[in-house]
């Protein structure tokens, strides 16, 4: 079988506050939000995660069920990575770590994976290296980056924090597409286009910043862009990333048109975050007619 994306990092099972309320463990992680937005595609997708023993208790096989390949999925450790995300009306979030699964590392990454097209890295807590974006890049093959994870700091209490990485570069250079949040942006100096190319100075051909309601922005060889969101109704902002991440990913690897590319993952992620949790990803052709509006 021929894999269209890998999604690697933690699944995390969530704890959602928001301000019209609260919900309780619910899947979350790049390989739920990614995942399913590879699988709404009509991509083949495989997962590279670990999670606790505490897993298999509260969830069957739930992600072979929705069409993902779960060969790179381990038990291993007590207890699945697990946040509580509390936001407020402005879409702000405060992040609280309870538990962090162990790391993955390059032998974790199944043999049938290793010849897919791509590959979408999005860790949550620092559980990827630089050995396995070293093993996983290929001359052939697409990895994208969002260093999310690698840019969180877990205080005792389980706070998140987010600080830069002196080591970033070192990551990068295995990358040909990055893109961080408004979150993570502030690990950085400067504006948009200037946190753009400090980013791809380290390697990758294609920087985005994605900035919730607002425009996101990207660089390339093709130029500067910036963006709009689509204007929905927001019910859930988890998870809203990955979502992009992934129809990025997936509509850059069918037509390698980086505006394209942006104004596809920018309507995925705003018909997505209609709904709460995991559902409601939408299909390319709901996708495309409200990308026809930005």
């Amino acid at each position: 079988m021929e894999f269209d994306a890998i999604v690697i990092g933690h699944v995390a099972i969530d704890v959602n506050v928001l301000p019209w309320g609260t919900i309780e463990n619910i899947l979350g992680g790049a390989p739920t939000y990614a995942g399913l937005m590879f699988v709404a595609l009509k991509k083949a997708v495989g997962i590279v995660s670990k999670v606790g023993l505490d897993f298999p208790e509260r969830f069957p096989p739930i992600y072979r069920k929705m069409g993902l390949d779960t060969e790179g999925i381990l038990v291993t450790g007590e207890h699945t990575t697990t946040f509580e995300n509390v936001y407020d009306e402005a879409g702000n979030r405060k992040q609280i770590c309870k538990h962090v699964a162990p790391s993955i590392s390059p032998d974790d990454v199944p043999r049938a994976y290793r010849d897919a097209k791509s590959f979408y890295v999005s860790p949550i807590t620092g559980e990827v290296t630089v050995d396995l974006l070293r093993s996983i890049k290929s001359r052939t093959n697409v990895v994208m980056l969002d260093p999310q994870g690698l840019l969180r700091k877990i205080g005792e209490d389980g706070t998140v924090k987010i600080e830069p990485r002196a080591d970033l570069e070192d990551f990068l250079r295995y990358v040909d597409i990055v893109k961080i949040g408004r979150d993570e942006a502030k690990a950085f100096k400067g504006d948009a286009m200037e946190i753009l190319e400090d980013l791809a100075k380290m390697g990758p051909s294609i920087a985005i910043l994605t900035r919730g309601e607002g425009a996101s922005a990207i660089l390339s060889d093709e130029g500067f862009y910036e963006v709009k969101s689509l204007k929905v109704e927001a019910r859930d902002l988890t998870g809203a990333g990955d979502v992009f991440g992934a129809a990025f990913l997936a509509r850059y690897l069918d037509t390698h048109d980086v505006l394209q590319s942006a104004r596809f993952a920018s309507a995925a992620a705003g018909l997505k975050i209609r709904y709460k949790g995991p559902m409601g990803f939408p299909s390319e052709k709901e996708i495309l007619a409200a990308a026809a509006s930005i």
